[in-house]
């Protein structure tokens, strides 16, 4: 029987934790699923860990050298066999009703092409630090916040339908200091339709060696410069024309450790900034003004409140 999900695990030095993974994989409520694991060349015994296991859902590929986690994530689908791919990283724990909560949805919605959801952070021992907010749903307003920033769910929440991946030609591209997933809704979003349940559907782990945190803290020089680029390219794959003034302005005050606004000057070049790219989707009949409308007076208030003005 094919498996109607496909949970992709691409696991590079994880021995410490990837028994917790997998497992928590095993044990879902919802069992019509086979897990996708992708050995990116480990140095430690992280491929021992996973040969013990003796399940036939369990599929194995192995990279003779690493090659990264955009590089396995992109393997992993593309052996997938799932009407939908869920993805989960080697650190984490999906909680146990995970693939229930979003097949029902998507099977439900049609018309959603990508499905997040809430996080639970938890430390190296697994006890619980916080919880995520509960992630934006309005397709529309998503698609308006990508022009500007990363979506407000964890990657490793997703669910995407495969033929959506494979008709739209999506990936993850390399090198992107752990932003991979930026660029991934960036250009899903122009195509589809992006949305989340307020369910919590994952437990992050927040330890040293994680990849994100790790380019995080030792690569932010060349984070906030992919960071920057990757708005840039929203931008003109909507077709917004901004001068590399407006473009500079959004990427100091809407980078991913957002500036602020040093004057009231500097707030009233931002309000026309916004003005403008409000104007311009107007023009090309964009289908989600009000979305953007919302997000630009949050965003404008969010600077005068900074700023001591209210």
């Amino acid at each position: 029987m094919i498996p109607l999900v496909s949970v992709v695990m691409p696991a590079y030095n994880g021995e410490k934790y990837i028994n917790d993974a997998i497992n928590s994989v095993l044990e879902q409520t919802y069992q019509n699923f086979e897990l996708i694991v992708v050995e990116d060349g480990s140095t430690d015994g992280t491929l021992k860990r996973i040969m013990t296991y003796d399940d036939p859902r369990i599929h194995l590929f192995i990279n003779e050298e690493n090659r990264g986690i955009s590089f396995a994530t992109n393997r992993g689908i593309s052996e997938s066999k799932g009407k939908y791919i869920a993805l989960l990283d080697d650190d984490d724990i999906a909680e146990k009703n995970r693939l229930a909560l979003q097949v029902s949805y998507l099977e439900q919605n049609e018309d959603i092409d990508i499905l997040g959801g809430r996080t639970t952070y938890i430390n190296q021992t697994g006890d619980i630090l916080d919880y995520s907010c509960i992630p934006r749903n309005n397709p529309n307003y998503i698609k308006a916040m990508l022009l500007f920033e990363c979506m407000d769910f964890m990657n490793g929440t997703a669910m995407i339908r495969k033929q959506f991946i494979e008709n739209n030609g999506l990936s993850y591209e390399e090198d992107c200091f752990g932003m991979q997933d930026f660029k991934f809704y960036i250009d899903s979003s122009k195509v589809g339709k992006i949305s989340t349940l307020s369910c919590l559907l994952l437990k992050h782990r927040l330890h040293n060696k994680n990849t994100t945190d790790f380019n995080f803290q030792q690569k932010s020089k060349e984070r906030a410069r992919k960071y920057a680029e990757f708005q840039r390219y929203s931008l003109k794959k909507s077709g917004f024309v901004l001068d590399d003034y407006e473009l500079s302005l959004i990427n100091k005050l809407l980078s991913e450790v957002p500036g602020n606004c040093v004057s009231m000057k500097e707030i009233t070049l931002l309000y026309a900034v916004f003005s403008k790219i409000i104007s311009q989707a107007i023009a090309s009949g964009a289908d989600y003004i009000d979305e953007l409308k919302h997000y630009c007076k949050r965003k404008l208030s969010d600077q005068l409140i900074k700023i001591n003005i209210f």
